[in-house]
């Protein structure tokens, strides 16, 4: 090869990480390689998903195929309905990985995140009820069906659909070997911010726009709190002195001229069936279609936000 030659391969290369960088799709990952070529060709064949366990994490169990992996917008073609709420949260990248013993299969897929508190986010709203293996090395909530967990910037899922399904046991054993692989990472002090009095356990949930904040209820169209992608609120379920419930929601800004005019926009641009009753500059109270009332009150950098009251508090 000329060295004309070597200067324009290299200068391909380094367009090529270039634009991924500019993307925002990582070329490497939990300290491995991944190969980048764009938009449109996943699922890949990882080049170096070191942090996937190999065969023989339990007697008789191999891997049945190459690692895939997906990034950026290349997730929907792996989840049909679904993938915006991890694009939300700050998705990565994908590895999923098949294993098998001739006669189960074990399917694991790991989430990478952008940071520890999006991985939380991810896995706050993918729990269900939570209930934990004690056997396994990090926090999860898991059935013999499916092991769900979180381990610093990853959510693990790991699959057991099989007509016959794996053991237990098994299943445990891909879960602590491919967490062994990966780095630990606290996530943000946001959910401290949350009241613990009257608190429902299991209820606490972080926002991070409107995908995430949909299911628990509608304020306006689209990212009607201004949290642009950045700002993660903070939400949980409570228990009034008469019994009923209601959700409080807390909302950090950078500073008190973002709050501030987060608190205008959604002033403005409330959905028309919430019925503004009491207003003044740093508050007002509204009532939804259900006659429920909700709070919103402006605290230097925070909105305060209560909603779904019985009655006003």
């Amino acid at each position: 090869m000329s060295v004309s030659d070597r200067v324009e391969l290299f200068g391909l290369v380094g367009i090529i990480l270039l634009a991924a960088a500019v993307a925002g799709a990582p070329a490497f990952g939990w300290g491995s390689c991944s190969t980048v070529l764009g938009r449109g060709l996943e699922p890949r064949t990882s080049t170096g998903a070191q942090i996937l366990p190999g065969d023989g994490f339990s007697a008789g169990w191999k891997k049945t195929g190459p690692a895939r992996t997906f990034i950026s917008q290349d997730l929907f073609n792996h989840i049909d309905g679904g993938a915006e709420l991890f694009l939300e949260f700050g998705f990565v990248r994908l590895l999923v990985q098949a294993y098998g013993d001739g006669s189960s299969e074990l399917t694991a897929a790991v989430y990478e995140m952008e940071s520890a508190s999006a991985a939380l986010g991810i896995y706050l709203m993918k729990m269900g009820k939570e209930t934990p293996f004690p056997e396994i090395a990090a926090r999860n909530s898991s059935e013999d069906a499916q092991l769900t967990i979180l381990k610093g910037r990853s959510f693990i899922q790991i699959d057991n659909f099989g007509d016959k399904p794996a053991p237990r046991g098994t299943a445990v054993a891909l879960a602590n070997a491919l967490l062994a692989g990966l780095p630990d990472e606290k996530p943000g002090p946001i959910l401290d911010r949350l009241p613990t009095d009257n608190r429902v356990p299991g209820s606490e949930r972080l926002i991070r726009g409107p995908y995430g904040l949909q299911p628990y209820f509608t304020f306006g169209e689209g990212d009607i709190l201004q949290l642009n992608g950045k700002t993660y609120a903070a939400l949980a379920e409570y228990k009034a002195a008469d019994g009923s419930k209601y959700n409080h929601l807390i909302v950090p800004y950078p500073d008190p001229a973002t709050a501030s005019a987060a608190l205008e926009f959604l002033r403005l641009n409330l959905d028309p069936y919430l019925k503004v009753v009491e207003t003044s500059p740093a508050a007002f109270t509204f009532i939804d279609f259900q006659k429920k009332y909700g709070t919103v009150v402006l605290a230097g950098n925070v909105l305060d936000i209560r909603f779904k009251m019985s009655a006003l508090r």
